[in-house]
């Protein structure tokens, strides 16, 4: 049965849940989805209280006069869940949003906004702007998610005190930013990509390679992203780089002795290594 459409249009964002969207279409015709649903299960038209059951979402979409593609955003990517999370509110007008972005970063560049919590203005801060343009064309582009295992590992190596506080200040002070996360994003980035770099992976997870020069090249890539500084740490970003590494350098290992395709289930990067012509055993 099709159901008439509630009388106030809503406009749909890109990427937008439909549970948001839902929520939003109510409010916009001065109702509670509760009570929609209550109706629509009075009148037969749902016979569930299960949410996700599709009789309700049709429902909801003939409610909206809305076709189901417009919500065709992926739950999952690569076996990674897909985060909901609130989208920009410039985009959405100052209207709150939920919504699954597989392609951007912790950015929105058209209006220079953080999209983390809480958002915030980016005014001037060009590396945070630089380092989500790579994010979109180096990691992105490659199924790597704004909270992926390289993302976050990204974060913690990027924190203050690996940085240096001197270096934190001084950003703060020059661009009036008081969000930590929004001025280590460039290093965050940085790290992420390393992380996912093909030619690097190959070369640092060799399972032929001395273990020693192994950690050297590791060294040496991570303070060419976050150099040696009075109050800075690298070392500390070093090693939980090295960790990762030895990890995948392992199921490498795996791989060849037990004569068995390499998986990567936990980084989730050992794929990588693929791009750049890893034999299988």
């Amino acid at each position: 049965m099709r159901i008439a459409p509630l009388p106030v249009r809503t406009r749909v964002y890109h990427g937008e849940s439909l549970d948001s969207y839902i929520r939003r279409h109510a409010e916009r015709n001065y109702c509670m989805p509760s009570d929609v649903d209550r109706a629509l299960r009075e009148r037969g038209v749902v016979k569930s209280k299960n949410r996700r059951d599709p009789a309700r979402l049709q429902a909801w979409l003939d409610l909206a006069d809305m076709p189901v593609e417009r919500f065709t955003a992926p739950e999952y990517v690569l076996d990674q869940e897909v985060t909901e999370r609130g989208l920009c509110l410039r985009c959405t007008r100052g209207e709150p949003a939920r919504g699954r972005l597989t392609g951007i970063g912790l950015v929105c560049v058209r209006h220079r906004r953080w999209l983390g919590s809480p958002q915030t203005e980016l005014h001037g801060y060009f590396p945070a702007l630089a380092a989500e343009r790579h994010f979109r064309r180096h990691l992105a582009a490659r199924d790597v998610l704004h909270d992926s295992l390289a993302m976050l590992i990204g974060q913690e190596c990027a924190s203050p005190a690996i940085i240096g506080a001197s270096e934190i200040d001084r950003r703060r002070n020059e661009f009036g930013i008081e969000a930590i996360d929004v001025l280590t994003y460039p290093e965050q980035v940085k790290i992420a990509r390393l992380l996912c770099l093909p030619g690097f992976l190959c070369a640092a997870t060799d399972p032929d390679a001395d273990s020693t020069l192994c950690s050297s090249l590791v060294a040496r890539e991570v303070e060419k992203i976050i150099p040696a500084r009075d109050d800075a740490d690298p070392w500390r970003a070093t090693n939980r780089v090295w960790t990762a590494i030895a990890h995948v350098t392992a199921r490498r290992r795996d791989a060849r002795i037990y004569g068995v395709p390499m998986r990567d289930t936990y980084y989730n990067i050992l794929r990588f290594v693929e791009e750049v012509g890893e034999v299988q055993p």
